[in-house]
């Protein structure tokens, strides 16, 4: 199910002295991973906690499960960021928004967040070259809001470092823990019927190290 393609393209790149990997044709069947990771019922994420807006103003579900066949793929992916597995479980991710002003992705970005380490994500949505992930640094205090409550913060409030470009079957793998990061919606695709899809993997970095590398920058 998990097989990764033996031609995997990986490209490497530097940025503020942290590696950024780029895999493309990730899986080998990736046909057969979205429809076992998609085509079934999946739950709404963090339904149960109060308030949010969940349902109400966009959907986000998540499927959270474990499968002994992803092994070898967190260890991969392990290996290349030199950091244990914060899971080894299936992680997926679909969201989609109502029109609302809610949702103001002409003047804000979605929930600008950090990880403990190492995040990987496979896009799973196919002719969508556009979207993908932002990189930010803040111009101030940032105090991290609620993922449900306020999730839609001002752009004038970040600077995009980078924007990892999505494109079906690839995966992006970067340090959700160095990185600000959140997922970019330059458009209305995902304000309708259609889900943003993709897979995640979480790894655990080094909290003291990183604190270390913020003391030097100006936030």
């Amino acid at each position: 199910m998990f097989e990764l393609n033996p031609n995997l393209e990986i490209k490497e790149e530097i940025l503020l002295g942290s590696k950024i990997f780029t895999i493309d044709n990730f899986y080998k069947n990736p046909d057969e991973v979205y429809d076992f990771l998609f085509n079934r019922e999946v739950p709404l994420w963090k339904i149960e906690e109060k308030p949010s807006f969940n349902t109400i103003h966009f959907i986000d579900k998540r499927l959270v499960e474990y499968d002994e066949r992803l092994v070898p793929v967190i260890g991969f992916l392990s290996y290349l960021c030199n950091q244990d597995a914060d899971s080894h479980e299936i992680i997926t991710n679909m969201q989609r928004f109502f029109k609302h002003d809610f949702n103001d992705n002409k003047n804000c970005y979605w929930w600008p967040h950090q990880d403990s380490g190492y995040n990987g994500i496979v896009y799973f949505n196919k002719d969508d070259n556009t979207s993908g992930t932002n990189l930010y640094s803040v111009k101030k205090q940032y105090d991290m809001p609620l993922e449900h409550v306020e999730p839609w913060r001002p752009k004038e409030d970040f600077e995009i470092l980078k924007t990892l470009k999505p494109e079906y079957n690839r995966l992006v793998f970067f340090d959700g823990l160095k990185f600000l990061h959140g997922a970019n919606f330059p458009d209305d695709r995902y304000f309708g019927e259609e889900y943003r899809t993709n897979q995640v993997f979480f790894f655990l970095g080094d909290e003291e190290d990183d604190e270390e590398d913020d003391d030097d920058e100006d936030y």
